[in-house]
């Protein structure tokens, strides 16, 4: 008879550090008592095996290894990017402006639903609470409605929260009711036979004002990516909706997919559409331009959504240089990018070539994610310490609903940022820790300034968008092995 194994928490010792606690594997019945003799040998190689996994739980890389220590950190330099910084002046009165057409088509008592991203969008609840101010001054009763998909662990309370958290967005600071339900409607099928689903509170509402940034999508490459026509296919789908073209896009293509499910939005009866509200932000976090878009013509729709990304790509903030041997991201998150990290940024975006980057350590999570740490799987390093923070259901939701098992996946975990960084100097061509070429920024959509290192100064100085703005130092380590810079 096997013997009987339980879980319980084990922390591993370690001084009340943030580290994650293994589970011990502990036999609840002795082999004596669970039926087991001495020459069981099966039944002991299984044991022993166990415990050979609850021991070997630390990466024991140590100078000797790696050739490399502290006398060998890296020096880096601080610089400053410039990118254009076109800026609404006044963002209110831009809301109020491209609110007038649309106000055309509300009526005195309808029940308007305003949609919520959960995106870390610039001015999104000032945006929102001005949309909300001109439906009610029109006669309507607005209310906001979460359509993030499966964002918030995919349940109407975890999505309510999440507009609070990444966007501030609550009842009382967009000054109405907000609305959270994961049920959806199925209201047609594409050709392809894609169900198209629509959030119930949006579908049986009078109408629909939609409410999104325009930018470059993460996974795909099309007439129209990140935006309304996004959020009406999937944000208003919902988990239900999210998932099912996920998953038929895994052989059609999501860009395919919006497209046609956008149509069939747009053209049914149900959700009635009175007008969408788009925005596009510069690299500096920025509202830049506020359009309204019409929603009548679903061909219109595209042709001005399409605009709106030309310019949003015209915008986008990017790495400086093409080639690196490791990069260093102080946080990823979903208020960063539905990616975590951008992979417009990082090179990972299929079809992109540039920029090549030879290893990335993530250093740790936004506040505003909640610990959804999907990106994690675009890193090839991170601290140990990292692990208790990440929120398994929420990650793997995400995943799971995305249909990409890559992007939740664990790189490779270090004790100490001593070992990061002698990972990063081992995993290249180059052999003298002076050649490496590191850069290190604090997020994906943060680029504006960074550090680098003294190997990329030439390059640097003769870069006419680039501004060094600090002599080359080097990176300093605390009592704890923790990267501190200049």
């Amino acid at each position: 008879m096997a013997a009987r194994l339980s879980l319980q928490p084990d922390p591993l010792g370690d001084g009340g550090n943030r580290t994650f606690g293994f589970p011990r594997l502990h036999a609840a019945a002795s082999l004596k008592r669970a039926g087991a003799v001495a020459n069981n040998t099966q039944t002991d190689i299984h044991i022993r095996s166990l415990h050979v996994m609850q021991n070997a739980t630390r990466f024991l890389l140590d100078d000797a290894h790696a050739g490399v220590g502290q006398d060998d950190v890296p020096s880096v330099f601080r610089l400053r990017q410039q990118f254009p910084r076109p800026v609404e002046p006044d963002l209110a009165a831009a809301v109020r402006r491209e609110m007038t057409p649309v106000l055309a088509n509300v009526e005195a008592g309808q029940r308007i639903a305003v949609t919520g991203s959960s995106r870390g969008i610039a001015n999104l609840a000032l945006v929102v609470r001005e949309c909300v101010s001109a439906l009610r001054e029109a006669g309507a009763d607005p209310f906001v409605a979460p359509t993030m998909g499966s964002h918030g662990g995919a349940t109407a309370e975890g999505q309510r929260q999440v507009l609070a958290d990444t966007n501030g967005i609550t009842e009382e600071s967009v000054g109405c009711r907000i609305e959270s339900s994961m049920e959806v409607v199925q209201i047609g099928t594409t050709g392809s036979g894609f169900p198209v689903y629509q959030d119930r509170l949006c579908h049986d509402a009078d109408g629909v004002l939609v409410v999104n940034r325009v930018k470059p999508h993460t996974g795909f490459t099309e007439r129209v990516e990140s935006g309304i026509c996004k959020m009406l296919v999937i944000g208003m789908g919902k988990q239900a909706g999210a998932s099912k073209i996920h998953h038929q896009a895994l052989r059609l293509g999501m860009g395919r997919l919006v497209l046609e499910a956008t149509r069939i939005i747009v053209e049914s009866a149900r959700p009635r559409l009175v007008g969408a509200i788009a925005l596009v932000e510069n690299a500096f976090k920025e509202t830049a331009v506020v359009r309204g878009l019409p929603v009548g013509d679903c061909d219109a729709l595209l042709d001005a959504e399409s605009a709106l990304l030309e310019h949003a790509y015209a915008l986008f903030p990017r790495l400086p240089f093409d080639e690196l041997d490791g990069l260093i991201v102080d946080e990823i998150g979903k208020n960063v990018s539905g990616a975590g990290m951008d992979t417009n940024v990082i090179g990972k975006k299929d079809g992109l070539t540039r920029p090549q980057i030879g290893a990335i350590y993530v250093r740790g999570l936004t506040e505003g994610t909640h610990g959804n740490a999907v990106g994690l799987g675009n890193a090839d390093i991170m601290p140990r310490s990292l692990l208790p923070h990440v929120d398994l259901n929420s990650t793997y939701m995400n995943a799971f609903t995305a249909k990409r098992l890559s992007i939740c996946k664990v790189p490779m975990l270090v004790e100490n940022e001593l070992q990061a960084l002698q990972v990063l100097l081992n995993f290249r061509a180059e052999e003298d820790p002076a050649s490496l070429r590191l850069a290190w920024i604090r997020n994906t959509s943060m680029l504006d300034e960074l550090w680098a290192s003294q190997a990329l100064l030439d390059e640097a100085r003769a870069h006419p968008s680039l501004e060094v703005l600090s002599e080359p130092a080097p990176i300093r380590l605390d009592d704890a092995l923790t990267l501190v810079a200049p």
